[in-house]
């Protein structure tokens, strides 16, 4: 990877922020890296290649900071967040088995064979898009505590699965 190159997804990077920093608007900080990435993508202009070794190691980085930082979101010794976990366990399985037939469908459909990696991806809450936009909005109360909950046991569980 050149230093060019690294500067570009440095720059890109950025683009979070930036549309985030109006208020009114309500987009999550991940929003304007993610359309880098398709616009400078293989979607779009093929400038950065994401097979690129230097990028492999640095997705790994960087998911690994993602889910640190939405583990520091999740106040799991705040008795309310305690008090939530059974219903979030009971919604966080409800999505699993949804996910698990949905996955099976959509393999049978294509032919591909990629049942579980489908109901895995469909199961994954993603705290890292959730939790922030929680935050952000300062919602609060019940369903938040669960959705909470659900999210951090969704993302726990989907994150041992999908090497398996």
């Amino acid at each position: 990877m050149t230093f060019s190159t690294l500067a570009l997804v440095t720059a890109l990077g950025l683009l979070g922020p930036l549309l985030a920093a109006k208020r009114s608007w309500h987009l999550p900080l991940i929003l304007g890296p993610m359309l880098a990435g398709v616009v400078f993508g293989a979607t779009g202009f093929r400038v950065l290649d994401a097979t690129e070794p230097t990028f492999a190691f640095l997705a790994d980085i960087g998911f690994a900071i993602v889910m640190f930082v939405a583990g520091t979101h999740v106040p799991v010794r705040d008795p309310a967040v305690r008090s939530a976990l059974g219903s979030g366990a009971i919604r966080a399985a409800a999505v699993g088995v949804i996910a698990a037939v949905l996955g099976t469908a959509l393999a049978a459909a294509f032919d591909t064979g990629h049942a579980a990696l489908y109901a895995v991806l469909m199961a994954s809450s993603s705290a890292a898009v959730v939790l922030p936009v929680i935050n952000d909005n300062h919602l609060t109360g019940k369903p938040v505590l669960a959705l909470t909950a659900q999210v951090a046991i969704a993302d726990t569980v989907c994150v041992v699965a999908l090497p398996l």
